[in-house]
């Protein structure tokens, strides 16, 4: 059997679930000595945060941070001085607003030595997925809690790697971005679920429909630019070597490799691991982390041209006692996103964070309506840093949340139906 890129399957497979080699990275996670231990942290204890990747989702994650109390920046990483010109600007203007001024916030280009501060507590890692396991090994050695972005590995290897390096320090407090955990409401859906009123759930459909052709890409190099005050990408100064260290595959720069990452094989999933994940993941916590056993995958770069994964993809995982369809649509955004449980007694739908229950084939008025309500995640950490909560998506859920969006990728590229060994931990 080949693959859509020629190559053999064997070879695919290899390449993306056996050894970190696959991406470039098996001499780099050979391990650090462990340099510090994490710092017990009070409930008024001054939290001191550093940044590894200031792209717009790094610079809200830290952002939301600071507007909490006692909470202040000091470092940050990046391979572009542009973004974390910005993300200096955003941090100062907010500790400003609570109090802290004067505090300088260093800067680098090698995580390695923001981690080797030791007045640094936590980092907030939100590089693209290509770049997630070195940082995130390394800050658990180093003893620094974490705030790790979704997709939490780009790789099924990498995640089981991640992992074990957090299982040997669980005095870390690490948070997963999958952010609809902290929406109270959701809790109020997994109880009517499991009070049985829904019946047996033997089938879920879960999307995010988005609409790239008419509407703008928000990762163009032009609209990325006007984010970042206006980028000129003929002097912009990327550290491209660095960028692409991970990875097996290297090219020239690329202005558009570079800001859409997220739709380039080098460097993530595309739509099942970057959006499908966070649906996904909300399955999975109303339906008591289930473990998928197969998955096959379709669909293919129909409107969106200049995608290298799909713009238009339909996964479907089978979990043994039920089905679960997503759908990927970035050609048209009617659906919009969340998940449907169509259960024996009644359907469950959440649309955005809204979310319904209707009486088996009935829409004339839902049963149960419960409006999205919840604390913001990044906060949640926070407390859960101070001791005042737990994480609502701790790092367990990174790998299994995520596992059938690889399981889906990995059968999408190969062709063939995907199956999951659970005592082994391999797909095949």
């Amino acid at each position: 059997m080949r693959t859509r890129a020629g190559m053999s399957r064997r070879q695919f497979l290899l390449r993306s679930t056996g050894a970190a080699a696959a991406v470039g990275l098996g001499p780099l996670l050979g391990g650090r000595a462990s340099r510090a231990s994490a710092r017990p942290l009070g409930a008024n204890d001054r939290i001191v945060l550093g940044v590894i990747g200031t792209g717009g989702q790094g610079i809200h994650d830290v952002n939301v941070c600071l507007s909490a109390d006692q909470v202040v920046c000091a470092a940050m990483c990046d391979v572009a001085d542009f973004r974390m010109d910005l993300g200096a600007r955003v941090f100062t203007e907010t500790m400003k607003s609570k109090g802290f001024e004067g505090i300088e916030i260093a800067r680098f280009g090698d995580h390695r030595r923001l981690l080797d501060r030791k007045d640094i507590d936590a980092v907030v890692i939100a590089t693209p997925d290509h770049w997630h396991a070195e940082p995130f090994i390394d800050a658990c050695e180093a003893g620094k809690h974490i705030y790790q972005e979704k997709p939490f590995s780009f790789s099924i290897e990498l995640g089981q790697r991640m992992l074990e390096a957090a299982e040997k320090h669980p005095e870390l407090c690490i948070q997963i971005g999958t952010q609809r955990r902290s929406c109270s409401n959701h809790l109020q859906a997994k109880a009517y679920v499991e009070s049985g009123k829904l019946g047996t759930v033997h089938f879920v459909r879960a999307f995010d429909c988005r609409n790239y052709i008419s509407g703008e890409d928000p990762f163009t190099p032009e609209s990325t630019g006007r984010r970042f005050g206006g980028v000129d990408w003929r002097t912009v100064k990327v550290d491209w070597d660095r960028f692409q260290e991970p990875c097996s595959h290297k090219v020239p720069f690329d202005a558009l490799r570079y800001t859409a990452w997220r739709w380039y094989w080098d460097y993530a999933g595309g739509l099942v691991t970057d959006v499908g994940v966070h649906v996904i993941d909300n399955v999975h916590w109303l339906l008591g982390e289930p473990v998928p056993v197969s998955a096959v995958c379709n669909g293919g770069v129909y409107g969106v041209k200049y995608w290298d994964t799909p713009d238009v993809v339909n996964a479907t995982i089978d979990y043994g006692r039920f089905s679960l369809v997503f759908t990927g649509n970035f050609t048209n955004g009617y659906e919009g996103d969340g998940y449907i449980l169509y259960g024996t007694q009644g359907t469950l739908e959440c649309r955005g964070n809204d979310i319904k229950v209707w009486g088996d084939g009935d829409r004339s008025r839902p049963l149960e309506h419960w409006p999205k309500e919840g604390v913001e995640h990044q906060h949640n950490w926070i407390d859960a840093l101070r001791g005042r909560a737990r994480p609502n998506a701790p790092v367990q859920l990174g790998v299994s949340s995520l596992l059938p969006s690889h399981l889906a990728n990995l059968a999408y590229r190969s062709g063939r139906r995907i199956t999951w060994d659970p005592v082994a931990k391999k797909a095949t």
